[in-house]
């Protein structure tokens, strides 16, 4: 029972991380392993986790008006075709595949957000994108998430961020709700191929449940520089644990 209890303890700190910035897989995924599933099956478990988290954290948005349909409707499909091909990749591939790469683009971008956080801070940004952007852009994060997942909101952002899609909060929000339905595609596709744990898997998702409405509501509360301050600081850490502290 306390493994139980210690996957929804990590379910609920990743669900609050997960929904403010992203990145909470670096806290699940181990803790399943830790639990004794192989890292196959813990990253198709950890996707049901995910899964809840996220339409909580969509629904607490929702029900605040603060979801921007257009938009969404825009990023959604790119970013959904790229699903598949990453769940194939990660059932063949081993995790480290993409390691290094991800750490230095984590790095390099928290940097450069330090250097110049008016990028992600300033309310006013134009709407104006291009489909010959985001199609090659949303659709190559959508292979990433399918392939881990872990980080996929970072990434989400930053992409958000060089399109100028409205302000960070504004950002998070449709982060959330394409988090929700790439993550509904990756766990029918786990599912599908027997990568998913059940018992371990719900009992996490009850913590990411719960964190993702906490997390939504602190976004809603604290605005753009909450948002900011996480996402910095998760970026630095999973660019570090990516180059140097052995993956996933």
């Amino acid at each position: 029972m306390h493994w139980y209890l210690m996957l929804a303890a990590a379910g609920f700190v990743a669900g609050v991380v997960n929904t403010i910035a992203g990145g909470g897989s670096f806290l699940t995924l181990p803790a399943l392993m830790l639990f004794g599933l192989d890292p196959k099956i813990a990253n198709g478990t950890n996707r049901v986790a995910i899964l809840l988290s996220s339409g909580a954290a969509v629904a607490t948005f929702q029900r605040q008006g603060m979801v921007d349909p257009a938009m969404v409707r825009r990023l959604v499909p790119p970013t959904i075709l790229g699903v598949p091909i990453g769940a194939g990749l990660a059932i063949y591939l081993p995790g480290e595949a993409f390691q290094p790469v991800f750490g230095m683009l984590f790095l390099g971008m928290a940097v450069l957000l330090l250097l110049n956080p008016k990028r992600l801070l300033e309310s006013d940004r134009k709407k104006e994108l291009s489909s010959k952007v985001i199609w090659p852009v949303f659709m190559g994060i959508g292979v990433y998430v399918g392939f881990i997942q872990a980080g996929m909101g970072i990434l989400l952002l930053l992409a958000m961020s060089f399109l100028n899609t409205g302000d960070l909060l504004a950002s998070n929000v449709i982060k959330n709700w394409i988090g929700f339905l790439v993550t509904l595609v990756a766990v029918l596709l786990f599912v599908a191929t027997g990568y998913v744990e059940w018992a371990p898997g719900l009992a996490m998702a009850s913590g990411n449940l719960l964190g993702g409405i906490a997390g939504a509501k602190l976004a809603i509360k604290r605005g753009n520089r909450l948002i900011f301050a996480f996402l910095i600081i998760v970026m630095i850490a999973t660019g570090t644990k990516l180059l140097f502290a052995g993956g996933f």
